[in-house]
Parts: C-alpha cells; sequence; structure tokens
C-alpha cells in the first residue's frame, strides 16, 4: 500500500550563515567549553579561539569504549563547540550526548552529513554504528572558511545527497518485490522529497564546483535532508541504499578509509547503472563538479573494486541491510567493462 504525506517533514537544524563566525565563539559560548577538533586543524583556526576558557580535545579513537572513558574524563566543561569534518563533529555530538551539555557546530569542510545527523558515527570492534541523540543549538556555516577548505573535501558531500537518487530507486524496487519493510513502507511524497534535494545538486554544478555562496547553500540544502532519517521516524529508505551497501563492502574487504564521497559516488553510478536509470546524468554532475570516483582516485586498484563488487551481493545479505537491488543481482563481467567504459569516458579529460 502506498503513502502520500500530505505535508512535508520538517527537517535540518538551526543554521547561521555568515562570515567571521568562529571569532564570536568566545563571546558567547559558555565557558569552560571544549573545542572538539583534529590536530592538523587547530594551527588553522585556533588563533579565533585567543582568550577564550576552553581545552581541546584532538580526536583519536573512535571506538566507542575508548569515547565513554574520554567522556569521563573531560573535566569541567559547560559547552561542546565542534570544529572540523565528519569525524570532529560526530565526537563533539557524542560528547554532549554522554555529557547532557549544549552543543554548537562549526563545520570547516562539507564531506559528509555528519552535522545533520542526531547520532553519531562510531566504532563497536571496528564495525560502524550510530548512536546517541544531539541537536545543536546551532550549525554555523562560515562561507570564507568552507571557500578556503581543499574543494575535493567540500564536493565529497556531493555523495550524501545523490545517494538519496538510488536510496529511492532502491525502495520503489523493494515495493515492487514485495521486499519492502512492513515499517518502511514505500512513501511517494517522502521519495519526491529526496528527490527535489538531488535536484538542487544538478541544478548548481557550477556554483558548488567552485564553492560560490550559491553553492555552498546547495550544499548545506542537501546535507540538511539527513535529519529526515529521524523525521520520518528511523526510516533510511529515502536517503541511502546501493550507493552506502557499495561503500560498506569495499571498507570492510580493504580495512582501509575513504574520502566518504568517494566510494559513495561510485556506489550512485553502481546502483543507477544496475536500475538502468540516471547513470548517465549522475556521473556526468559528479565528475563535472570535480569529485574522481575512479577507484585509483581513492587508492584501490581495479582488481579490488571488481573484487567489491562481485562481494557485494553476498555481503548485504549476509549483513542484513534493507532491501536493495544489490541483494538480488550478481555483477557481471559486461557490467564492470560498462562501468570501467563510463569513468574512463567520464574522466579522460582530466589526464588529457
Amino acid at each position: 500500500m502506498e503513502h502520500n504525506h500530505s505535508k512535508e517533514i520538517a527537517y535540518g537544524f538551526p543554521t547561521i550563515f555568515g562570515r567571521g563566525l568562529l571569532d564570536e565563539f568566545k563571546n558567547f559560548v559558555n565557558p569552560p567549553f571544549l573545542v572538539v577538533t583534529m590536530e592538523d586543524l587547530w594551527p588553522m583556526f585556533g588563533h579565533h579561539f585567543e582568550g577564550a576558557e576552553c581545552q581541546t580535545y584532538f580526536c583519536g579513537s573512535i571506538e566507542q569504549d575508548a569515547l565513554n572513558k574520554e567522556a569521563e574524563n573531560l573535566g569541567e566543561v559547560r559547552a561542546i563547540v565542534g570544529l572540523g569534518g565528519g569525524q570532529a563533529l560526530d565526537v563533539a555530538k557524542y560528547f554532549s550526548w554522554r555529557k547532557n551539555l549544549p552543543l554548537f557546530q562549526a563545520p570547516t569542510a562539507l564531506s559528509v552529513n555528519a552535522v545533520y545527523g542526531q547520532r553519531s558515527g562510531i566504532r563497536i570492534d571496528g564495525k560502524v554504528v550510530y548512536r546517541g541523540w544531539a541537536v545543536p543549538e546551532t550549525v554555523y556555516i562560515d562561507y570564507d572558511v568552507l571557500a578556503n577548505c581543499p574543494a575535493h573535501l567540500n564536493w565529497s558531500g556531493i555523495g550524501d545527497i545523490l545517494c538519496f537518487h538510488t536510496g529511492v530507486l532502491d525502495w520503489q524496487y523493494a515495493e515492487r518485490e514485495g521486499k519492502v519493510e512492513e515499517k518502511w513502507r514505500y512513501d511517494e511524497g517522502l521519495a519526491q522529497q529526496s528527490m527535489r534535494k538531488v535536484r538542487g545538486i544538478v541544478e548548481n554544478v557550477d556554483n558548488i564546483r567552485v564553492m560560490n555562496d550559491r553553492g555552498i547553500e546547495a550544499l548545506v540544502d542537501g546535507l540538511k535532508w539527513g535529519t529526515s532519517y529521524h523525521g520520518a521516524g528511523w526510516c533510511p529508505r529515502h536517503i541511502e541504499g546501493t550507493d552506502h551497501f557499495l561503500f560498506y563492502t569495499l571498507e570492510k574487504m580493504t580495512g582501509q578509509k575513504f574520502l566518504h564521497g568517494q566510494p559513495v559516488g561510485l556506489g550512485v553510478i553502481v546502483g543507477s547503472m544496475l536500475h538502468e536509470d540516471g547513470a548517465e546524468e549522475m556521473l556526468d554532475t559528479i565528475s563535472s563538479i570535480g569529485l574522481d570516483i575512479r577507484p585509483e582516485a581513492m587508492g584501490l586498484t581495479w582488481n579490488q573494486l571488481v573484487e567489491g563488487l562481485k562481494l557485494l551481493r553476498s555481503y548485504v545479505n549476509e549483513v542484513g541491510l534493507w532491501h536493495s537491488i544489490a541483494h538480488d543481482v550478481n555483477i557481471s563481467d559486461g557490467f564492470i567493462a560498462d562501468l570501467r567504459s563510463r569513468l574512463n569516458q567520464a574522466y579522460h579529460y582530466k589526464n588529457a
């Protein structure tokens, strides 16, 4: 049975756009506060906190047991500031949750949608899990901070938006096959909201490539939709599918850490090709923005990718991920040859 919401889901957290925003933190965050960041970022941003009554925490292990111990040893802290990319923002959320403290988030890159998720992506025995609940008082989007970030880190963020395309296709597929989960029955209204976020990226390719103000705003608008995971009753169906499943498979197989948008972006192309829907437009969008999703660009050999693609079906069935086309299709040598040809064609000009 198809459902259609009559009203749109509220999504996103309070978000402020501006310039020079980091200089103000020492004037309004309740001291003493903790800045959760990465060691390599602090030399670039530490001067904004000079004179503030604060301490810094440089992210290391993101294993749950280690983070629980770290949380217990923080000392007197009255607020948490997350400063960085996905890992720093996730650890800031985790500490905010465990210590029940106000949270302020300042992304220095838009590489993933971590800043717009209530749960933290951490590890238990090396496996990715999402735990906790933290809603920031405000998310601060500083145009200059993000424009000066290495471009490929921001381009990575399109992976967590274009994946709505394959997420919705997988949801529709599972519905047709009679394999959709009862608690996540197909909802056309929710699916259409996701697809509008995809269009927001496709229609802003040039702005995102140069990361001007409009490009930053387009990325933020799409990434905000990450909060709809909770808004839809913890339903992930409209926001990810085969795209992330390929990423999980490759991470499990290689033990390698990736720039999130690369394996997810590649998964968007693989999923679109399996569904025979939108692969050309998705690849044109990703390559035109500048995100390189070829295996060699993310430190994989083609043989490793082939192994991952062949492993995908057994992995998603074994782990018990929600039903997708990847659960049912064995990826053929012809499919892989087609994928390689498409990628080489899309990126040949970069190596000319």
